[in-house]
């Protein structure tokens, strides 16, 4: 159980993360939410945002900073 704590101490030190595994996507520090769409999710970040595209997308958990998709992940774009 250290080395989980251990990650997830430097995990939550940084403003954000994006982490991608089988067919979720989670992303923390967002500060809000553009699209929310079956085939697009737009997130806004502090000094970026980023665009999720692809099918079947929905929210699993949602918090303040933090959102957990399930879906058919095709592409993510990073918009300056």
């Amino acid at each position: 159980m250290h080395l989980y704590k251990t990650m997830k101490s430097f995990l939550f030190d940084k403003d954000y993360f994006i982490d991608v595994w089988d067919k979720c996507i989670h992303v923390f520090g967002f500060i809000d939410i553009d699209v929310l769409e079956e085939q697009k999710i737009s997130l806004v970040l502090e000094h970026f945002k980023i665009e999720i595209l692809g099918q079947d997308f929905r929210v699993l958990k949602l918090t303040k900073k933090e959102i957990l998709i399930e879906g058919n992940l095709d592409t993510i774009k990073v918009i300056r």
